[in-house]
């Protein structure tokens, strides 16, 4: 049944607006004791808008990062048990095999560049003693493509003076990480043999030496950021063809980066090419950003919802003060309840009042809170950020802030109910002869 509305802006309105005002001057009436209330409220909304605005926050900052090394038009193959519980190894990396070409052909691609990496007897140039270090070290074969047109997921590499990296077409050719190139006593020129698969083995020359890390102030990121980091340091980089040479079709590839051709579908070319791929007996997973970033999204939702919902108890708590507030108003209001009745309200006139008054107290419990628990998340994420070295993002959603509103009002409300209904049910002589 639906009220006229000449009915709603006469009666119904005022009639609220009465209520409110009789609230609110109760709770004024009682300062003190409202505020220590309003205290158990806001600690628990504090608590609760805190953690989910840094988990919205961190989710925000970690698909920047993402998005800045994927784009929207790349997606990178993997082993299909890289993200499962199989996974092992450094980073979780499985090794999977790949034919690129194939995967070039593909309809919608653009370019593909892949990783490889084999440990290898490699024997470097003669020292000052005329002697050569040889042993076993890693062999890095990557496309010559991952540098010229993934540069924001390899980052910025940098070869000392006089170097420069190895270019489309070329085989023979190798850049070392600076630490086996100090050991090797070697320079731009010097030749280094690497010995692969049964009988084959190649001559390789050094066209450049990578800058340690900690002589370009950090400036890598993505891959590059790992590039000259630990073992990596004494890593021998050769062209991904080169590999080929050394130890045939490709069985050993870390990762592959594929960019999609202007208008097409980065998913549908995913599933494309992780179908074709697999029928080739591939056995690799396609990742978009889209699902690391659903990914990101459950993980970071879970944790918070985990988190929010520990802090969710201290509300809990706020809660039953509100209800203990609200049980000893009805208690001191019983004679102003009963004069209230004898003059005409209704029970349920006298539920909305008390109802109002134990949601205002919510309310405000939950304005203050989110006030705090937004600065408290600012807070937070900048201490995060300078210990992590990132800029991370700060979250105040208006979705985040109005539902908070809303739920501490009805925590409020919820609270004040069964004290409302103890005091719309009072009778009437009872009630004005309380004292």
């Amino acid at each position: 049944m639906f009220l006229p509305q000449g009915v709603i802006s006469k009666v119904v309105i005022p009639m609220l607006k009465d209520f409110l005002v009789l609230a609110g001057q109760s709770i004024m009436h009682r300062r003190m004791r409202s505020w220590l209330t309003v205290i158990g409220v806001f600690i628990g909304i504090t608590a609760v808008v805190a953690l989910i605005s840094i988990g919205l926050g961190l989710e925000r900052t970690i698909t920047g990062q993402i998005a800045s090394v994927f784009g929207v038009d790349t997606f990178i193959i993997m082993n299909e048990d890289a993200f499962g519980p199989q996974a092992h190894g450094p980073g979780g990396a499985e090794e999977y095999a790949l034919d690129l070409a194939t995967l070039r052909a593909v309809e919608g691609v653009k370019v593909a560049a892949a990783v490889r990496e084999r440990t290898a007897f490699v024997q470097g140039p003669p020292r000052s003693d005329g002697t050569p270090l040889q042993g076993f070290f890693p062999v890095s074969g990557l496309s010559p493509e991952l540098i010229t047109e993934f540069e924001s997921f390899t980052g910025e590499l940098e070869v000392q003076k006089g170097g420069r990296l190895f270019e489309v077409g070329e085989e023979a050719v190798t850049v070392l990480g600076s630490e086996i190139a100090n050991r090797f006593q070697a320079s731009v020129g010097d030749t280094v043999l690497v010995a692969g698969e049964g009988t084959a083995e190649l001559s390789l020359t050094v066209v450049g030496i990578l800058i340690p890390a900690e002589e370009d102030g950090g400036s890598r990121g993505g891959f590059a950021a790992g590039m000259n980091q630990g073992q990596n340091q004494d890593t021998i980089y050769v062209p991904y063809e080169t590999m080929d040479l050394l130890w045939g079709p490709a069985k050993d590839v870390l990762i592959t980066v594929v960019r999609v051709n202007p208008g097409e579908d980065v998913d549908e070319v995913a599933d494309r090419a992780e179908e074709i791929l697999n029928a080739r007996g591939s056995e690799i997973s396609a990742v978009t950003y889209t699902d690391i970033s659903e990914v990101i999204g459950t993980m970071t939702s879970t944790i918070s919802a985990f988190l929010a919902g520990i802090a969710g108890i201290s509300l809990l708590v706020g809660g039953v003060g509100v209800m203990n507030t609200m049980f000893t108003s009805v208690l001191e209001r019983t004679k102003e309840i009963g004069v209230m009745k004898a003059v005409g309200a209704k029970n349920g006139h006298i539920l909305t009042i008390f109802l109002i008054e134990s949601g205002l107290m919510g309310l405000v419990g939950g304005i203050v809170g989110t006030l705090l628990g937004l600065g408290l998340s600012a807070a937070a994420s900048s201490v995060i950020g300078r210990l992590f070295g990132v800029e991370m993002a700060v979250v105040a959603s208006p979705t985040l802030i109005l539902t908070t509103l809303v739920c501490s009002f009805g925590v409020g409300a919820v609270a004040g109910l069964w004290p409302a209904w103890r005091a719309a049910q009072l009778p009437v002589v009872d009630a004005l002869r309380y004292e």
